[in-house]
């Protein structure tokens, strides 16, 4: 099961079927959907409570943890999640309204959600990936010391053709050898 995170603005808590409309606002924002790969474009609310039984499926086999991003006046601003990859390895997955870009909130989701991995035992790696002309995610991800592997295409269901990623990985083992320390 997926735990809650709180983080000083932010809870991250497990994805509610009652989410599925904010869930479908926010990926259906074109600025958002530009660089996903696996939501279909117009994204409704009956793919967002489809996708939200996939993720409670997956959970309740430890291969996903998927949280809603709320901020402190409640609002669902963001979602962020975990898929495994391998049997030591996630991949890494947030989105964000756009009015909420640029006041940190995703490097603290996502340093949440990496604290909260390198304490798990099942999680060596996590890998990411970031639209190449999204610098802002790009950074975010250098900031939290994920290290790029270099670029890929992969195809876009929203976009119906291959798109241009930069590929990044970060290992857990030091941050995990650093709590122990």
């Amino acid at each position: 099961m997926t735990p809650a995170l709180l983080t000083p603005r932010l809870l991250l808590r497990p994805l509610e079927h009652e989410d599925s409309l904010a869930l479908a606002d926010l990926l259906n924002r074109p600025e958002v959907a530009r660089g996903l790969c696996t939501i279909p474009k117009p994204f409704t609310a009956l793919h967002a409570s489809a996708m939200i039984l996939m993720i409670r499926a997956s959970e309740a086999r430890g291969l996903e943890f998927v949280w809603a991003v709320e901020n402190s006046e409640g609002d669902v601003v963001g979602q962020i999640g975990l898929r495994q990859t391998h049997p030591s390895s996630a991949k890494l997955g947030y989105a964000f309204l756009p009015e909420f870009w640029g006041q940190g909130l995703g490097s603290e989701a996502v340093q949440a959600v990496l604290d909260w991995a390198a304490r798990q035992a099942s999680f060596i790696t996590i890998e990411a990936e970031a639209h190449h002309d999204n610098p802002a995610s790009l950074h975010l991800l250098e900031k939290l010391g994920f290290v790029q592997k270099g670029p890929i295409q992969r195809f876009s269901l929203a976009q119906q053709g291959q798109i241009p990623l930069m590929a990044f990985q970060k290992s857990l083992n030091d941050a995990v050898q650093l709590a122990v320390a």
